[in-house]
């Protein structure tokens, strides 16, 4: 349970108005033409997180004129700015002018409205340029007032190249971003770890731990691993669309613990009886208990409990709160010491303030087990783990039962978690999503902060779906969710790449998890981002590839990666192939000594499967690191 990451980053916010998020891809050239409108204003809040020559962007937008079926908002980036992959709309850049056109999904915006974009971006240099200026909401100056002037509103005309993204297997909704720091909807960083969500009503309730180091990890990743879990508070957030999540509050401090050391692992549940919201956590050795009348409301401690019965070393290691279909609850948990052992004990149901004697369910065979979840499909109930080492390179283990605390089955890998260890997290959180025409249960997986090193972000998560009993992980950088329906559908900016940051465990490898390799590659220390990037080297004259082979709806897709070359090599290429064309190639065979995007554009596959990877022809001591792969379906 440890990591860092190897770059910097500081914050930065500039407000023509308000905030919010939600977030898919594209460039596009957009053309305006003007069409009268009753009345028009905006508002934009524009938030970075930037770094030696990179930053994030998150752009809110709120409408406060009249109702909008299609939007494009434009700005002008100070300088020397590039805008990399967006997400939530399609961008298009001239010069430092930007455009940002709605999508299919986000072009309806009424009054009072918001929605969120984003994108990546490079400038050169180390010193951030600064924040853009001059926005424009369909060609309305966002002054945070509403005027009765003519707007223009989007059209596209002859030439333009719009990026739509692929078409939805389901329903479309509001996106799940991963892989960067999440947002509440006051624009402030969601801090929540080793936590559990509790849906009451239409309304899902989030709850978990806000670490000190967390909000340092935030402000300074390149600072180093700083080890800091000193504890802030527990914090909840509630959303009823699973995307937009509203700080509801701290609604347990340290000083209503007395002065708390570690606490983590932490569900709440509604006890039928007392109608009290009842909530669990680890505190040091022990459990705490606390009560609030309601989800969103401040929790008095109500008690602790020092041991487990039928528990291994008496007490629980990781563990998670689950609430059974008749409204029972339980704590699923590996034992303190060792972790091999995993349990599944009630809690008392005439208050939920203490964990009766534990059913040990199954033990480990191979090493211990951590991150325990538990969640139920159809009527059977799945026990899942993580390995025991931390968060690097962690599989998801699971048994399954028709019982809720005996008759699990033998240990099984998840499938779909291999080829990029659980989308590179570690077992959070799980929580069904029954709506009125489907079922999924999301996994969220967890990155503890800077103590993993597995890239962007505290938390990712993605759906789970099932063949029969058998639940199958669905790794996707980005996914539209409707909560309400209970579907759930590819997002448009999803990169398809698995495992693209090359990740691997704590040692240096050979072979990395998702990809093919050949002689002379392997992973190397220090990445663009996360704890590896991938190495073609040798001392003496090679040939290497590595490669991944991946299945994906048709249509025109953009490869990219980060790289860095010595140069020198008699070919060195970024490649596509096997897409139902030629070999599209992009040359690294030049020095390039600082981490740089490159790309290929316009491959446009029409047999449903394409290889990407990287070649190397090269002489003794060239080498290439890549970092960071990313394909993205443009139309």
């Amino acid at each position: 349970m440890s990591g860092t990451k190897s770059w910097t980053r500081r914050t930065r916010v500039h407000v023509a108005a308000i905030a919010g998020m939600v977030l898919t891809a594209g460039v596009a050239a957009v053309s305006l033409a003007t069409a009268a409108s009753a009345a028009s204003g905006c508002q934009v809040a524009y938030t970075t997180n930037a770094w030696s020559g990179g930053f994030t962007a998150n752009i809110a937008i709120t409408n406060l004129g009249s109702p909008l079926t299609n939007w494009t908002l434009a700005f002008t980036l100070t300088g020397g700015e590039a805008v990399g992959q967006g997400w939530s709309a399609t961008f298009s850049q001239s010069g430092q002018n930007v455009t940002a056109a709605s999508t299919s999904y986000n072009g309806s915006l009424a009054t009072n409205a918001s929605t969120g974009i984003g994108f990546n971006g490079t400038f050169s240099g180390s010193a951030y340029p600064g924040d853009p200026t001059g926005f424009t909401l369909n060609g309305i100056a966002c002054a945070g007032a509403v005027s009765s002037t003519a707007s223009a509103s989007p059209s596209r005309t002859a030439g333009s190249s719009p990026s739509t993204g692929p078409s939805s297997s389901g329903p479309a909704g509001p996106a799940v971003q991963n892989d960067v720091f999440w947002k509440d909807t006051s624009g402030s960083p969601i801090y929540t770890q080793g936590g559990g969500v509790l849906k009451v009503g239409n309304t899902y309730y989030w709850y978990g731990a806000k670490y000190n180091g967390a909000a340092t990890y935030y402000n300074n990743p390149g600072a180093g691993k700083n080890s800091d879990t000193s504890f802030n508070a527990i914090t909840a957030y509630s959303s009823t669309d699973l995307v937009h999540w509203k700080f509801e509050g701290n609604v347990l401090t340290a000083s209503d613990l007395g002065g708390a050391g570690w606490v983590g692992r932490i569900g709440v549940a509604r006890n039928p009886n007392t109608g009290k919201y009842v909530l669990i956590s680890q505190l040091d050795g022990e459990l705490v208990f606390a009560t609030s009348s309601t989800p969103n409301g401040h929790f008095i401690k109500a008690g602790t409990q020092a041991t487990i019965g039928n528990v291994v070393n008496d007490m629980s290691g990781d563990q998670s709160v689950f609430v059974d279909d008749d409204g029972q609850a339980y704590l699923a948990f590996s034992n303190r010491n060792g972790r091999s052992h995993l349990y599944v004990a009630r809690l008392r149901p005439s208050d939920y303030l203490q964990v009766e004697p534990a059913a040990n369910i199954a033990n480990s065979s191979s090493g211990g087990r951590e991150g325990n979840i538990m969640f139920k499909h159809a009527g059977t109930y799945y026990f899942c783990s993580s390995d025991l080492h931390g968060w690097n390179a962690s599989h998801t283990y699971c048994i399954t039962s028709s019982k809720v605390a005996s008759g699990y089955s033998a240990e099984f890998v998840m499938q779909g978690t291999d080829a990029d260890f659980s989308h590179v997290t570690q077992t959070g959180l799980a929580f069904a999503v029954n709506g009125t025409a489907g079922s999924f249960v999301v996994f969220g997986g967890d990155r503890w902060s800077d103590f993993a090193g597995n890239g962007i972000g505290y938390n990712d998560w993605v759906p789970v779906t099932f063949n029969g009993t058998t639940p199958i992980f669905n790794s996707l950088s980005q996914w539209n969710i409707d909560a309400t329906a209970g579907t759930w559908s590819v997002g448009s900016g999803n990169n398809y790449v698995l495992n693209p940051g090359v990740e691997a465990d704590r040692v240096a490898q050979s072979t990395m998890a998702g990809w093919t390799s050949s002689a002379n590659v392997a992973n190397h220390a220090g990445g663009h981002t996360g704890r590896w990037s991938m190495s073609q080297s040798s001392s003496s004259a090679y040939t290497a590839n590595i490669s991944q082979n991946i299945s994906l709806p048709n249509g025109t897709y953009t490869l990219s990666a980060w790289v860095r070359s010595s140069g020198g090599q008699k070919s060195a290429n970024l490649y596509a192939k096997n897409f139902g064309a030629g070999e599209l190639d992009r040359s690294i065979n030049q020095s390039i000594g600082n981490w740089t995007p490159v790309s290929i554009a316009g491959i446009t596959v029409t047999n449903g499967s394409i290889q990407v990877g990287i070649s190397s022809n090269a002489n003794s001591g060239n080498w290439v690191y890549a970092d960071d792969f990313s394909l993205v379906r443009m139309s």
